[in-house]
């Protein structure tokens, strides 16, 4: 897989998003803003260079966030880790993994682990869709079977079967076994639908 990792100048954040995320190919990504800090990470990218004998410098203007955002989408990546940088070069990472329907993690200051937040990047799917359609993504805080799902929703099965079949022709849902299939989502999908659904009259 190619990994793109956002890079500022801790060093240490991100050796560790690539101890935790396998890949065969990284990219270490950094802001350019015309001010000091552009050394600093400049220097924090030579280092991870240097400590793990792999990766490439790729480099974004934050000065002009279209031209950033154009950049940032000319990298060809299946994985991204938000691992440090300006906040800027966060969401434009955040932005174009979401338009590139690639995995994203976040590494956190507060924990060794890199922690998948793939689901966030539904929500502009999620806004598209029918009440009924978010009602069923809601209800689906573990895998269930489409009667448990119709039941909780308050439709019958074949309409509930047709949605879920959609749902997972969209990447919104996942199907386990061939007769009498179970459906499940990601739990952030499943939150985010029912915190749409608070918002709509």
């Amino acid at each position: 897989m190619r990994l793109a990792v956002t890079v500022g100048f801790d060093a240490r954040l991100v050796v560790r998003a690539l101890a935790n995320i396998p890949a065969r190919e990284v990219t270490l990504v950094r802001g350019a803003t015309g001010n000091e800090g552009d050394a600093k990470s400049k220097e924090a990218v030579a280092e991870i260079i240097k400590a793990l004998g792999k990766g490439t410098e790729y480099v974004v203007n934050l000065r002009d966030p279209a031209e950033g955002l154009r950049q940032f989408y000319s990298l060809q990546f299946d994985e991204i880790a938000l691992a440090g940088g300006p906040r800027l070069l966060i969401l434009l990472g955040f932005v174009v993994a979401a338009l590139k329907k690639a995995r994203i993690f976040v590494v956190p200051e507060y924990s060794s682990e890199a922690i998948d937040v793939s689901g966030l990047a539904a929500v502009t799917k999620l806004f598209g869709l029918s009440r009924r359609k978010l009602e069923i993504l809601a209800v689906l805080d573990g895998e269930k079977d489409v009667d448990t799902i119709a039941r909780e929703v308050g439709l019958d099965n074949s309409t509930v079967y047709r949605h879920l079949v959609t749902l997972e022709e969209e990447g919104l849902t996942k199907s386990v076994g061939k007769r009498g299939k179970r459906y499940h989502t990601d739990k952030l999908i499943s939150t985010l639908s029912s915190l749409i659904l608070k918002t709509e009259p």
